[in-house]
């Protein structure tokens, strides 16, 4: 995994975006405007694939997505990010 991502993920748990309480995901893609195209496309492959297996709720509120990090994946979540 791209430690972008983990990156992203440690944000997301450090400003406890859990559960209910969640942010717009394109505040998280802010991190990665400045990386070429080539490191944005494995950070965002590694950004689906987490979303996949469930680590990351993706729920389209106010005609924007915004993402929290999945309660019942905070241990798996945690031995990621360290």
């Amino acid at each position: 995994m791209h430690e972008t991502t983990k990156d992203m993920l440690r944000s997301l748990f450090n400003k406890r975006r859990i559960g209910g309480k969640h942010t717009e995901e394109a505040n998280l893609f802010r991190r990665i405007k400045h990386l070429s195209r080539a490191e944005q496309s494995a950070i965002i492959e590694d950004w689906e694939k987490c979303m996949k297996d469930g680590f990351v709720i993706r729920l389209k509120k106010t005609s924007e997505f915004h993402v929290s990090l999945n309660p019942e994946k905070l241990k798996e979540i945690l031995e990621m990010i360290q």
